[in-house]
């Protein structure tokens, strides 16, 4: 039985892949983030596909992963929908910037470093994922809160809009904006954004840990239908690898939200910390070993 697939002609194995998917789909349900920070690096790293494939390969499976999630964070009513929709057109532009700064870096070439030709798409995405993983695992480190209590981006007032279940208003331009540059680092990752964003309202905005996750997962949704279109637009989708991936994401993604929902925070922050660290590492050790 041949356990591989090719993918830009490389040779997968596709029980991985499918591990890969189960553990994105828990972390896509537990903290309201598409599992691009993980899928794309990992995908690169250890199964060697193509960077600009992995990223919108990563965007096509979040969409099943986070539909899923979204519906199960709105059964047990955690999520704010009005901030999400104050986030989509930003979003969705930032998507589009995003792809095509990811096209333009496949089409720049190589860069010669300590005698070896590394593709200028590793030199410039793969310290960003570094700084990025690191950044977010140092900010989830410190935890949320759990109840509501307004931070500095809510006091900011311009054409303020109530939300309801946090019970605070937060201001539509300042959350539009913040959804323009979540889109472009989905586009340019392969992330839903979901990552970044969950540090902003929890310690930005000061959303309760889990109401935070409710509501990452609609923005998450709808950067992963754009940014997958966008790329499929410029060839960076596999569509076989996606579907492997969504297969073991989409059913974790339920059971994850249910975690979310009765597990201690400490205990959801720590686990998140621990997942980052490891993609980190991989990472690191995918761009030394190109060096060699």
């Amino acid at each position: 039985m041949d356990l591989t697939i090719t993918v830009s002609g490389h040779a997968v194995l596709w029980p991985g892949i499918l591990v890969l998917g189960v553990v994105v789909g828990y972390l896509a349900g537990m903290f309201g983030v598409g599992g691009g920070f993980i899928v794309t690096p990992l995908l690169s790293a250890v199964f060697g596909v193509p960077l600009e494939v992995a990223a919108g390969t990563s965007l096509a499976q979040m969409v099943g992963t986070a539909l899923v999630a979204f519906l199960r964070h709105q059964k047990v009513k955690q999520g704010e929908a009005r901030f999400d929709v104050l986030m989509l057109a930003g979003s969705i532009l930032g998507v589009d910037a995003g792809t095509r700064a990811v096209d333009a870096l496949v089409a720049a070439g190589s860069l010669r470093i300590a005698g070896r030709s590394v593709p200028w798409i590793h030199v410039v995405l793969d310290p960003l994922y570094i700084a990025f993983l690191v950044i977010a695992a140092a900010m989830f480190w410190r935890r949320g809160e759990e109840r509501a209590r307004p931070r500095p981006f809510a006091r900011v007032r311009w054409l303020a809009v109530d939300l309801p279940r946090v019970g605070f208003r937060v201001s539509a331009p300042l959350v539009a904006y913040i959804g323009f540059g979540l889109g472009f680092v989905a586009g340019l990752l392969g992330v839903g954004g979901g990552v970044a964003l969950m540090p902003i309202l929890v310690f930005g905005f000061g959303f309760p840990f889990k109401q935070a996750a409710g509501t990452g997962i609609l923005v998450v949704l709808a950067t992963a239908i754009v940014g997958t279109i966008s790329h499929a637009l410029h060839g960076h989708v596999d569509l076989v690898l996606a579907m492997l991936l969504l297969v073991g994401s989409s059913i974790s993604a339920q059971l994850g939200a249910l975690v979310m929902r009765s597990s201690p925070l400490e205990r959801l922050t720590r686990v998140f910390v621990i997942v980052v660290a490891a993609t980190i590492v991989a990472v690191l050790w995918s761009f030394v070993r190109q060096l060699r």
